[in-house]
This record gives C-alpha cells, sequence and structure tokens, in this order.
C-alpha cells in the first residue's frame, strides 16, 4: 500500500466511541453493527472528500457547530458470528488532513472490504469549501456548503440543497435534486427522475426512464441541456433568459406558455425564440411530453 509522505499530510486526533449494536446471520453470512462517534477540528474555507461504499453520505453545514461532527454506522461481515464482531472492532474510520487544507474521510476494514461490509456517514461541520463524495448502494445529501461538489453514487438518490457553487451528480437507479445551487448543475443518472429548481445558471441534465423537470430563476444565463427517454419533462425559465429553446419529443407532444417571440414547428418539434441575445437550449425525450413554460416578462402571456 502506498503512503503519502508525512509532510503532506497530519492526521488528526479523534475522538471515537464504538458501541456494538446488533449481531445476526443473513443469506450472504454473519454481519455485525455497530456505531463510531468522531470529532475533528474544523478549518475554516477547507474542503471535504467523503469515499465510502454500501452506505449513505449527509454531510450538514450548521453555523452552531464548532468542530467536524461524524457519526458513521458500520455493518461488517464474517464467517462466523465471532469473525463479524472482531472486523467489526477492527474497523477505523479515518479522518485526515491533507497539506492543502482538505479533510479526507473514509472507512478501512480488516483484511479488506468484504461484499456485505458496509458504512453510512453522517456529518456536521460549521461548513466547507466544496465537496467531494463518492459511495455506492447508498444515497448522498449536501446541505449548505459553499464552493462546488462532485458525487457520485450508484443505487442511491442524490440531493444537492443551498450549495453555492457547480454541481456534478452522478448515479443510476436513483433520482438526483438540486435544490438553490449558485453554479453550473450537470446531474446524470438512469432509472430516475431529475429535479432542479432555483437554477441559477446553466445545466446539462441526462436520465433514462426518468421524467425531469427543471425551474430557472430570474437572471440564469442558460444555455439549458436536458436529453431523457421514456420520461416527460417540465422546464420553466425566465423570459429574460433570452436566447432559443428547441424542444423536440417523439410519442409525445411539446406545449408552451407565456411570452414568447416566436415560436414555430410541430406537435413533435417547436423552436421557442425568447430574444435575439442569448444561448441556445437543447430539450429531447422520447416516450413523453415536453412542457416549457415562460415566465416573468411584462408582455401577455399566450399559449401555443
Amino acid at each position: 500500500m502506498r503512503t503519502r509522505p508525512h509532510s503532506q499530510l497530519a492526521f488528526i486526533v479523534l475522538l471515537a466511541t464504538s458501541l456494538l449494536l446488533s449481531g445476526c446471520v443473513t443469506l450472504t453470512g454473519y454481519k455485525s453493527k455497530g456505531q463510531q462517534n468522531l470529532s475533528a477540528a474544523h478549518v475554516p474555507n477547507s474542503t471535504i472528500n467523503v469515499t465510502t461504499a454500501n452506505g449513505s453520505v449527509r454531510i450538514t453545514a450548521d453555523d452552531a457547530t464548532r468542530d467536524v461532527i461524524v457519526v458513521a454506522t458500520i455493518t461488517a461481515g464474517g464467517d462466523t458470528q465471532e469473525q463479524a464482531d472482531e472486523r467489526l472492532a477492527g474497523v477505523h474510520v479515518t479522518l485526515e488532513r491533507l497539506a492543502d487544507g482538505t479533510l479526507s474521510i473514509s472507512p478501512s476494514f480488516p483484511g479488506g472490504r468484504r461484499s456485505n461490509d458496509a458504512c453510512s456517514l453522517d456529518i456536521t461541520l460549521p461548513g466547507a469549501e466544496g465537496a467531494v463524495v463518492d459511495t455506492s448502494n447508498g444515497a448522498v445529501t449536501l446541505v449548505g456548503l459553499a464552493g462546488d461538489a462532485e458525487v457520485h453514487s450508484s443505487n442511491g438518490s442524490i440531493l444537492v440543497e443551498g450549495q453555492s457553487g457547480a454541481v456534478r451528480a452522478r448515479t443510476s437507479n436513483g433520482r438526483i435534486h438540486v435544490v438553490d445551487a449558485g453554479g453550473l448543475i450537470d446531474a446524470q443518472t438512469s432509472n430516475g427522475s431529475v429535479e432542479i429548481s432555483g437554477l441559477a445558471h446553466s445545466a446539462v441534465i441526462k436520465t433514462s426512464n426518468g421524467r425531469v423537470v427543471c425551474r430557472a430563476i430570474d437572471g440564469a444565463t442558460g444555455p439549458i441541456q436536458i436529453k431523457s427517454s421514456n420520461g416527460s419533462v417540465t422546464l420553466v425559465v425566465p423570459a429574460s433568459m433570452g436566447g432559443t429553446i428547441v424542444a423536440s419529443t417523439s410519442n409525445g407532444s411539446v406545449g408552451v406558455s407565456g411570452p414568447a417571440a416566436e415560436v414555430d414547428g410541430s406537435k413533435h418539434h417547436r423552436t421557442i425564440r425568447l430574444a435575439d441575445q442569448g444561448a441556445e437550449s437543447h430539450v429531447e425525450t422520447s416516450n413523453g411530453g415536453v412542457t416549457v413554460t415562460i415566465e416573468g416578462a411584462d408582455s401577455a402571456s399566450a399559449d401555443h
């Protein structure tokens, strides 16, 4: 195993308490469950990097908190109940402060992680200037963080709320919901819906077998790129965004409401011009309808 030189990192002094919750046997073997409570000093304007598997991750910014507080819920597997209990006792959740100030959090299991090992992490801290989260078979929730966020999961939903910067979210078999992000949103899933509320910048959204809802606020710059299959698309934009929206579907129709300078096309394909200035947005789906609503202009509303 490659290790970092001592000069590149400083280990954080932790307060950890393990509580054995239960032991059981399942189709995948014996399991033992427990919890570790950890804390570390907070470094202002630092990034947080979390890596786990078979577990959820929740990171919440709380002004009332002075330190980084981590609650780890752990499941360790074994060939016997005794072995599962021993492996649980040997699990280490590491909090490591890197040279650039990044706080890295990850669990390690004795003998390496087994397929039925799991670790969920609930983290509360005063704030973070960016977050990177990588997990599987678990949901991810980020609330009230600054900077950019990059989230990877599978078989789990993603919720990002109040992120001040850009958001890049990837999952499968799970929905993505982003609320009030300050930067570009790049969201991609499969077999799940995508909902973007309070879009203030631009967005790239892709999904399959799921609906898409995207609501942009006044001042949003665009462009907005949406591609789905087997799902409807609802797009709400301010007239102030300007530019053009090209919307198309198969086995569905495109409906437009609100003021637009010009609407051309047919039932399945429409070009909506908001203003001469501005970017070109695209909305594409199949086996679902597209609804485009334009808000916030002084001109009279119309349905197309």
